[in-house]
């Protein structure tokens, strides 16, 4: 006869249900494994999630805010710098799209122009604009 403990549960009976949780922990392991190997950014996401949150909950020492005081100055800094580039940068190129579309709107009235004459049959001004559009080009 098989041996029972107190439950009255079976050693082979308890066996198999061991091997089944392990089976079924190994298959979800592997399960996770594939998912975070057909996701890589979501796992770098989720990797700098939990190191910002980590790093919000975890207090700093004395010793670590004195060595990193003048990383903190240049970061700052480096990113006024660069919010001023990009704000410049971006007015440029607000200029050039204005001055663009401007140009735009020009070439535009010229093939409207060009169309209208072409639909009355004006062949005088018909040929002034081809020449005018050849010379713009």
């Amino acid at each position: 006869m098989a041996e029972s403990n107190k439950s009255g549960k079976t050693k082979p009976a308890k066996r198999a249900k061991l091997t089944d949780a392990r089976d079924a922990a190994f298959d979800r392991a592997k399960s996770a494994v594939q998912g975070l190997e057909s996701n890589p950014v979501g796992v770098l996401v989720g990797g700098l999630t939990v190191g910002l949150i980590a790093g919000a909950l975890i207090p700093r020492t004395d010793g670590e805010k004195k060595m990193l005081r003048t990383v903190g100055k240049r970061l700052a800094e480096g990113t006024t710098a660069a919010l001023v580039a990009a704000r410049e940068t971006g007015k440029e190129q607000l200029s050039s799209a204005v001055l663009g579309r401007e140009a735009a709107k020009e070439g535009a009235r010229k093939v409207f122009d060009s169309a209208l004459s072409a639909a009355r049959g004006d062949k005088k001004n018909k040929d002034a604009d081809t020449a005018q559009t050849v010379d713009a080009a």
